[in-house]
């Protein structure tokens, strides 16, 4: 979650710098415009992104603004709406010497929001670079004007040295920007200006205390020093400030190093301090209130915090990053400390699913950054080749085609001598490869034969005809994403109670299928002996687990219907929740214990539920291959689509309510090829 400490580091710089900028007056009345468009755009912003882009886009439109302007405007609206990528590729563009030109102070902000942009897509040592850039050009400025973008700037260098362990590095360019600011501080005392310092210093101590937590303290005591003045001066002008803010920001920062020096009881009162105030329910505190949490080994609180947590990550925009794995195994790692078994697992499965997609992002953002970076550094230097390259032409051109044509006769007569060789040559080697494409094709039909018998053999495993027993009405069907697959389904009817499960084993192909194999044998062998759902499920947990080295598990749904009053005993492990008809919505998902999947875990006793009857209302099952189908743009099905189409289907027969969502998903598929197993079962009792 490191990313995300670093975004809530930021933002409040990004936006007072911004304000600072914004406020300033420039004897150009151009600069006075660029200004004015720049705060309108960023009122429209926090009322309707869409708008304020739009106004951006008719700007551009009328080509009465320079490019680079747009460029830094529409850069700085992308990084204040988490659009990293679009914000690094138009800030780049943007700083240019045109841009230096005609708004100094324009660009300066544009390098300000290129580092941290770079900064919090995890480019350290790229962001340490555009920094130092940035700095070096400030220094030949040598602008008063400027000192809290040459502040800003330092504090970003400082940042990014501190989080690769450059201490002595980062101790010089934190104590820079600090001196900077003390310097402004004697001569510049507006509100914003001050507002944007305090904001700098506060997090100076932060970005200290996540990289060294011994070095923090003196910088802490500094920024509690500050705000106190800023207090004083708040309760002199009464304008609005961010000093509590900040000062709660510092009161967290101040209790999580306390717990690093053993401190452990002033840790406990600056924290209890913290959460007395309106802050502690700020999502902006959420990641710092639980590395306190973490550090005290307060699992419990650590995992009530995740899912806000993980909201406000999904939020940022940050769905498909590698940070985004480390966020996930952080909170798989609290749900196990904390003993939520269930919850764990649902993380790992979560983690496991974006492992592809997040590679695959991470490929495509990084060839982007580099066609960006190459299509801009390269620019200027395009520009002057060409032109010395249209005043030496008239004067070449003789001269290359002299060349050219006595290279072409050579190359005319040495293949010509060589033609019939290599036409010979040529003849064995494509004998050779056609060989080698017949013995390649006879094996693929050996294998793909084989795979057709497998799915045979299969498929034979589920029941494909259903008890004929008057008021009983049951249809499952099941669809393999490959050519064997890992879902099952199964009943098994003992006078007037009748047994049915439903499953879905980790993984797909050959391993999953023969998983599936020993599942569904288990659940039979131990159905025909008369025990309770419960006791099934906990027996073939412990089967499944004895020398399960490659570590699979199955989700499994197990119910035990009386077929006389309608009672149903059921266990639950950890499967998708059935939807069971009628009711005061005509459908709904059913609240159920979280129960462990089977096979991972061993000497497990899961636990059962029941419902005194469910004669009359239709009882669903399926496996996540339903709500988790994707299209052609990877969009899901969804929970909440399939509980709409089940509520208005009208219940005729279970094949019939099958068919109906069988047809639904291949048209939200449109084409696309299954991406997991799709299992099915319906039941209904009258």
């Amino acid at each position: 979650m490191k990313i995300i400490k670093i975004a809530a580091i930021l933002a409040l710089v990004l936006v007072l710098v911004g304000c600072l900028d914004s406020n300033t007056k420039s004897s150009q009345s151009n600069v006075d415009e660029y200004q004015a468009v720049q705060a309108k755009s960023v009122s429209l912003l926090n009322q309707n992104p869409a708008e304020a882009f739009q106004y951006i886009d008719s700007l551009e439109s009328s080509g009465n603004y320079p490019e680079c302007v747009i460029n830094m405007i529409r850069g700085m609206l992308n990084a204040r709406i988490g659009n990293m990528l679009t914000a690094s590729s138009e800030g780049r563009k943007a700083i240019t010497p045109e841009l230096h030109s005609i708004w100094p102070k324009g660009y300066y902000q544009a390098q300000y929001n290129l580092c941290t942009v770079t900064m919090m897509r995890g480019n350290m040592g790229e962001a340490i670079q555009q920094a130092q850039a940035a700095t070096a050009q400030l220094k030949k400025d040598n602008n008063p004007d400027y000192k809290i973008w040459e502040a800003s700037l330092q504090f970003v260098l400082g940042n990014c040295q501190l989080i690769l362990k450059q201490k002595d590095d980062g101790k010089v360019s934190m104590q820079k920007a600090y001196d900077v600011l003390m310097d402004l501080a004697a001569t510049d005392t507006t509100h914003v200006t001050l507002e944007t310092m305090g904001t700098l210093i506060a997090n100076i101590a932060t970005s200290y205390y996540n990289s060294y937590p011994d070095l923090s303290m003196p910088w802490i005591e500094r920024a509690e020093k500050f705000l106190d003045m800023m207090a004083d001066r708040n309760k002199k002008t009464q304008l609005p400030s961010a000093e509590p803010m900040l000062r709660a920001k510092v009161q967290l920062c101040k209790a999580m190093c306390y717990v690093s020096n053993g401190r452990e009881a002033e840790a406990h009162k600056v924290y209890e301090d913290f959460m007395k105030t309106p802050f502690a329910q700020n999502p902006a505190f959420l990641i710092e209130q639980l590395s306190y949490l973490e550090k005290t080994n307060q699992w419990d609180a650590a995992a009530d915090m995740l899912d806000p947590i993980y909201q406000l990550h999904k939020a940022m925009g940050m769905d498909y990053s590698m940070e985004n794995l480390s966020n996930l195994a952080e909170s798989f790692r609290v749900y196990e400390k904390a003993g939520r078994k269930a919850e764990a697992y649902k993380m790992a499965q979560e983690l496991a699913g974006v492992v592809d997609s997040v590679w695959h992002h991470q490929l495509q953002d990084n060839a982007a950054e580099l066609t960006v970076i190459y299509a801009t550094q390269q620019k200027d230097q395009q520009i002057a080749e060409q032109q010395y390259k249209l005043s030496r032409q008239r004067s070449i051109t003789g001269g290359i085609v002299a060349i050219l044509v006595i290279i072409g006769l050579a190359i005319f007569i040495f293949f010509r001598h060589r033609a019939a060789k290599r036409l010979e040559v040529a003849h064995e080697e494509l004998k050779e490869a056609y060989d080698q494409l017949e013995e390649t094709t006879s094996a693929k039909e050996r294998i793909e034969s084989e795979l057709r018998i497998a799915r045979d053999i299969q498929m034979s495993m589920v029941p494909h005809e259903f008890p004929d027993r008057e008021g009983l009405d049951v249809f499952a069907k099941m669809t393999p994403a490959k050519e064997v697959g890992g879902d099952l389904y199964g009943y098994v009817l003992l006078g007037d109670k009748f047994y049915f499960a439903i499953g879905d084993v980790s993984g797909k192909g050959v391993p999953a299928s023969l998983f599936m194999a020993q599942a569904t044998r288990l659940f039979r062998t131990l159905s025909v002996q008369g025990m309770m759902p419960a006791e099934i499920c906990t027996n073939m947990n412990a089967a499944l687990t004895e020398d399960n080295q490659q570590g699979m598990f199955v989700t499994f749904w197990l119910g035990l219907l009386d077929l006389k009053t309608g009672h149903l005993d059921f266990c639950n492990a950890g499967h998708n929740a059935p939807v069971i008809g009628g009711g005061e919505y005509h459908g709904e998902f059913l609240e159920m214990k979280p129960n462990a999947p089977i096979g991972l875990w061993k000497d497990i006793q899961y636990e059962g539920e029941e419902i005194d009857t469910i004669k009359g209302r239709p009882f669903f099952l399926y496996t996540d291959g339903l709500n988790e189908a994707e299209n052609q743009q990877q969009e899901q099905f969804g929970d909440s689509r399939m509980l709409q189409l089940l509520r208005q289907t009208s219940y005729d027969t279970s094949e019939q309510v099958i068919a109906n969502l069988t047809a639904e998903i291949e048209k939200h598929r449109d084409g696309a090829e299954p991406n997991d197993d799709l299992t099915m079962f319906c039941i209904h009792l009258n």
